[in-house]
């Protein structure tokens, strides 16, 4: 069921285990940089109990949880903190569980949606829509695809055959897509609002999930099914799931995860077998008409550039610049390309028919800690892999 309920540039999460009612988790940091909003996820799935309610505490002081029901059974199966964590030092977690009562509220950092494009204008909220087919649904959900946000970016993903990620930007830090939808009108504007970013066009955009077929990215035809939902609506972060079933003869779920205090999404892909002889694919797009870009066999590929972010809309929309990026980590990059649209990345499934890669933007609008030219965001981004590959953050869980 929905529940309205500093900044970092990496988000990386671990699992443990957890058992019993009440527990520890220690979360170190070997590293002299202090690591803000760092998300701890906790397995619950082998609870003795059905977890009603969690308090997680920092030497006596309670710290924002949430309790996740990643597979729909009305159970929470995950527990997600985040942990500020000094250099060169150790914070004992205690977590308490139990199967009494309701979860506390806390104070949303993150949004989501999804609603029904109906002709009353009401958009009923949704949390989950299936369509037979390729059914073309695009105008029926609004805002045609699930939308999520932090406090520095927002994002939405198409329910269409493109299944495209499109971009918000802010100028000031904050949510604002319950207010705006993505379509911000010359108030919203005047008021300091953002505003969507990105015009796609035919391209992957920034980091949207393409088969790799004869050297180039293809949308997601050929489904037998095809499922969008909310799993997680916050306070802390949101789970957005695609469903593509029977895709060239495979089941495939892919969930885009975005945690509080954080401007990149993670983006998790699992298939319900190994696709011999089938490649996916991800990338981002050539913005503009002078782009600048690359992509690298470490598995990062970026652009920076201008455009106008909605070419039906130029007398309000100035063109905007952006930097685009998408890092995918070296045991799934099977290989790169560039075609006259985008920098690919063609992925691989480990052998538990699963991938992981991750998404980011910035805008040029950003008034707070914001990046404003490619030389910027390159140095940024040459940060960020470097992090993904070690963070210097160790997570352990001990009664």
């Amino acid at each position: 069921m929905k529940k309205f309920v500093c900044f970092t540039f990496f988000a990386m999460s671990l699992y443990v285990n957890a058992s019993e009612g009440s527990f520890k988790v220690s979360v170190s940091n070997s590293k002299q940089n202090n690591v803000k909003d760092y998300p701890v996820v906790v397995d619950l799935k082998d609870t003795k109990f059905v977890v009603k309610s969690a308090v997680v505490t920092l030497n006596g002081v309670e710290v924002p949880c949430q309790l996740d029901d990643m597979d729909g059974d009305l159970r929470p199966d995950g527990l997600v903190f985040l942990a500020d964590v000094s250099g060169k030092v150790e914070n004992i977690y205690t977590v308490s569980l139990s199967s009494e009562g309701e979860q506390k509220s806390y104070p949303a950092r993150v949004y989501a949606n999804m609603g029904l494009n109906d002709k009353y204008g009401k958009y009923p909220a949704i949390n989950n829509i299936e369509a037979a087919g390729s059914s073309y649904l695009f105008k029926d959900v609004f805002p045609h695809g699930a939308e999520f946000e932090s406090e520095l970016t927002a994002y939405r993903v198409y329910f269409d055959n493109r299944q495209n990620i499109d971009l918000y930007g802010k100028r000031k830090r904050g949510l604002e897509l319950e207010k705006t939808h993505f379509y911000s009108v010359k108030k919203d504007l005047d008021e300091g609002f953002g505003n969507d970013v990105l015009w796609a066009g035919g391209s992957m955009g920034c980091g949207t999930l393409r088969e790799f077929k004869d050297g180039s990215p293809v949308p997601v035809e050929n489904v037998k099914l095809r499922g969008e939902r909310i799993i997680a609506y916050g306070p802390l972060r949101t789970v957005i799931e695609m469903k593509d079933m029977g895709w060239n003869g495979r089941n495939i779920k892919t969930q885009y995860i975005l945690y509080a205090g954080h401007r990149e999404v993670e983006v998790q892909v699992v298939s319900d077998g190994p696709l011999s002889g089938w490649q996916l694919c991800t990338g981002v797009q050539k913005v503009g008409q002078e782009p600048f870009g690359w992509v690298k066999k470490n598995g990062l590929a970026l652009s920076w550039g201008k455009d106008f972010p909605d070419y039906g809309k130029k007398d309000l929309y100035a063109p905007e610049a952006v930097g685009l990026a998408v890092y995918v980590p070296e045991a799934y990059l099977s290989d790169t390309a560039e075609d006259e649209l985008q920098y690919i990345c063609v992925m691989k499934l480990d052998k538990k028919h699963t991938l992981k890669y991750y998404v980011t933007f910035c805008a040029d609008m950003e008034q707070e800690g914001g990046i404003h030219s490619a030389a910027e965001w390159i140095e940024y981004m040459q940060r960020w892999v470097v992090e993904k590959r070690n963070d210097g953050i160790k997570i352990k869980k001990s009664k």
